[in-house]
């Protein structure tokens, strides 16, 4: 019995670790190439297995993309638990827009948000499966920024224009392959603290 459950555990960790392989190698493979143009064959190969088993793990393209839309929503869950810890709104601000930025301008991720971008436009069941992303970040900003003078409603708009604010900005730095600089943070930090504190924030 005991062999049983060690021997259970050995191959759900070979199956952790090996679908944790695959899905690297796509992004690899997405980033070096374009998900329009990478197959399957494309990433069995590069990861060293056969496509069998590729498929054994993820039937298709779109599961592999599924599984990268998890992986987002957990680095996610971290900024928005980091905004949660902070004691006062003006210092909540400060860490979603720090951390936010540092994850959307890595340069893997700025291609690979382009790319999926992209396919989203295509396929509405990709755009689905980030669409709850995008969703929780605005509401974790807005329940910072909403006060007795900013409806909640208001708050959610405002919400969306920062985030895009600091999307369109990290792709531009993580797009340019370079890792962002302090100034550039300081420089998006200030912008949208002015932005928040004008008009009635």
């Amino acid at each position: 019995m005991e062999k049983t459950k060690l021997e259970r555990s050995n191959r759900d960790e070979t199956t952790r670790v090996r679908r944790a392989l695959l899905v690297e190698t796509a992004i690899t493979c997405f980033v070096e190439q374009g998900i329009a143009r990478t197959g399957m064959r494309d990433i069995a190969t590069k990861a060293g297995v056969s496509v069998g088993n590729l498929y054994n793990h993820f039937p298709g393209r779109d599961d592999l993309i599924a599984e990268i839309a998890q992986i987002e929503t957990a680095g996610l869950a971290d900024v928005v638990a980091k905004v949660a810890a902070c004691d006062d709104p003006r210092q909540a601000v400060d860490t979603f827009v720090k951390s936010y930025f540092a994850y959307c301008a890595d340069p893997v991720s700025a291609i690979l948000t382009v790319e999926i971008t992209s396919e989203a436009l295509r396929n509405p069941a990709i755009e689905d499966l980030f669409s709850g992303n995008r969703a929780l970040l605005i509401d974790t900003l807005a329940q910072v920024i909403a006060d007795s003078r900013q409806k909640k409603k208001h708050a959610i708009t405002t919400s969306g224009l920062v985030i895009d604010t600091i999307e369109g900005f990290a792709l531009r730095v993580g797009l340019a392959g370079k890792k962002p600089r302090k100034r550039d943070t300081e420089a998006l930090l200030s912008f949208v603290i002015r932005a928040l504190t004008s008009g009635g924030n």
